[in-house]
C-alpha cells in the first residue's frame, strides 16, 4: 500500500471485512487504486516497511473502541471478580448502545461508571472525526496522530506516580485532564530550564544505551541488536572456586533476569530475543530460571511470550514490538563503519599503503594523510624504513577524516605530480 511517504506499507486483505467494506468501502471489494482506511500497528524497522491494520482501534484512557468488531473484552490485569463484571457489563451495555467494539483498559479499574462512559465519547468523537477526514482526502496522508504528551501521560502514569515534574506550562491542561481520573493524584510540579540535565538524565540515556550493563554481583550483560534479533550474553565476575561455581551461575543468572527485564522495556526492545545464561550443569537450575523469567515478564506492560531453552541452553523469546527501539531514536547509521563498528585493522591498512607505495617508484617525495588513530602506529624507524625501501622521502599527516582509507600525493624535484 501507498501510505504517502516512506515505504509502502503491507496490509492483510483478509482484515476487511463485511462491516469495513460497508463504512469504508460502501460496499465494493479492494482492488488495484482503492482508497483504503488504515492504522499503523508496527512502525517501518530496517529495510521492511510499516505493518497496517484494516481493524482500527481508537484507544484512550480507560477504553479502546473497534469500529468495525463487535468485541467486547476487559484487561487481564485487572483481577478482582467484582471490578471485572461490572466493567465487562458497561463494556456489553456500550456495544449494544453503540453497535462498536469495547474493551475497558487497566486503567478503568476503581473508576466510576460516568467517567468510563465519558472517555467513551472522546474516543468515539475521534473515530468520526478520522472517518470524515478519510471521506474528505484525495490521496495517501496521515488523518490521525496522538498528542506524544497524551500517549505518555495516558499510557504510562498511574495512581503508584507521586510526582510529574513539567517545563512547559502550555501541557499543564493536558496533565490535569488525566490526573484528576485518578484515585490517588500525582502532585504537578513546574520547573524552568532543561529537565533532562537537571535530573542527570543524559548521564542516564548514556549508560542506557552503553552495550554492556553491570549487576551488582560484580557480573554484567552484554546487549546485541541486530535486524533480525536481539542477543543477551550474561557474564559472572571471575571465581575459582568449583564447590560454589554452580551456586554462583544461579544467583548470576537470576539476578541478570531483573535487570534484562529492565533493559528490554528501557530500550523499548521488541521481536525475538535470545539469552545466553551463564551454563549450569543441574538440569533443575534451568527450571528454576525459566520459571523466574515468566514470573517477571509479567510485570513488562508489553506481551512476551517465553518459550523456553534451545538443545543449546539459549532461552527464546519474543516481545511484541511496535515502536522503535530507543537506539534508533537517538542514533543514526556511522557513515565511516555503516553502522558495523568496525573499521579497517592498521596491519590492513599499512600493507595498502605499501603496495601504493610501490607504484610511486619514479617519485622524490611522499605526503602521506592518515586518519589520526594511525598516529600511534607510525614510529620514526617505521617510516625511515619505508623511505629506505622505496627509495622516496615520507611526509606525514594526520588529518585524514576516514579511518578505513588514506591519502598518498606524490611530486618529482622537478615539481611534477
Amino acid at each position: 500500500m501507498k501510505i504517502g511517504k516512506g515505504r509502502n506499507a503491507f496490509l492483510k486483505l483478509n482484515e476487511i471485512n463485511e462491516s469495513y467494506r460497508e463504512i469504508v468501502l460502501k460496499g465494493q471489494e479492494v482492488t488495484e487504486g482503492a482508497k483504503v482506511l488504515v492504522q499503523v500497528k508496527k512502525d517501518a524497522s530496517g529495510k521492511k516497511g510499516p505493518q497496517v491494520t484494516a481493524q482500527i482501534g481508537i484507544a484512550d484512557r480507560f477504553v479502546v473502541v473497534f469500529p468495525f468488531k463487535k468485541v467486547v473484552g476487559v484487561s487481564r490485569k485487572i483481577e478482582n471478580r467484582l471490578e471485572r463484571r461490572r466493567l465487562r457489563s458497561l463494556a456489553i451495555d456500550l456495544r449494544k448502545r453503540y453497535g462498536i467494539g469495547v474493551i475497558i483498559r487497566t486503567a478503568a479499574e476503581g473508576v466510576e461508571e460516568e467517567e468510563i462512559v465519558k472517555n467513551f465519547q472522546e474516543a468515539l468523537n475521534k473515530w468520526n472525526e478520522v472517518l470524515q477526514r478519510f471521506r474528505r482526502s484525495r490521496k495517501p496522508k496521515l488523518l490521525y496522530e496522538e498528542d506524544p504528551i497524551e500517549q505518555i501521560v495516558k499510557e504510562k502514569v498511574n495512581s503508584k506516580i507521586d510526582r510529574l515534574i513539567y517545563n512547559e506550562k502550555s501541557i499543564l491542561s493536558t496533565l490535569e485532564k488525566y490526573v484528576q481520573t485518578l484515585p490517588k493524584r500525582p502532585e504537578l510540579v513546574y520547573t524552568e530550564g532543561d529537565l533532562f540535565e537537571k535530573y542527570f538524565i543524559y548521564d542516564r540515556l548514556k549508560q542506557l544505551l552503553s552495550r554492556t550493563v553491570p549487576l551488582k554481583s560484580g557480573g554484567n550483560i552484554v546487549i546485541d541488536r541486530t535486524e533480525a534479533l536481539t542477543v543477551i550474553d550474561v557474564n559472572s565476575e571471575s571465581y575459582t572456586d568449583a564447590e560454589n561455581q554452580e551456586e554462583l551461575a544461579l544467583k548470576t543468572n537470576l539476578e541478570a533476569i531483573e535487570e534484562i527485564i529492565r533493559q528490554l522495556i528501557l530500550r523499548n526492545i521488541g521481536g525475538i530475543v535470545v539469552v545466553d545464561f551463564i551454563k549450569q550443569r543441574d538440569p533443575k537450575n534451568y527450571e528454576k530460571i525459566l520459571e523466574r523469567f515468566k514470573e517477571l515478564a509479567k510485570k513488562d506492560g508489553t506481551k512476551i511470550e517465553v518459550f523456553g531453552f534451545t538443545n543449546l541452553g539459549l532461552l527464546e523469546m519474543t516481545r511484541k514490538r511496535t515502536t522503535r527501539p530507543l537506539d534508533a531514536f537517538l542514533f543514526t547509521r556511522c557513515p565511516v563503519c555503516g553502522g558495523t563498528g568496525k573499521v579497517i585493522s592498521q596491519k590492513v591498512l599499512l600493507k595498502r599503503i605499501k603496495e601504493d607505495l610501490k607504484k610511486l617508484r619514479e617519485f622524490d617525495e611522499v605526503t602521506l594523510k592518515l586518519h589520526p588513530n594511525m598516529s600511534g602506529y607510525f614510529k620514526k624507524e617505521d617510516v625511515k624504513r619505508l623511505e629506505r625501501e622505496f627509495k622516496v622521502k615520507i611526509s606525514l599527516d594526520y588529518t585524514w577524516n576516514d579511518p578505513n582509507s588514506y591519502e598518498l600525493s606524490a611530486k618529482t624535484k622537478k615539481g611534477g605530480k
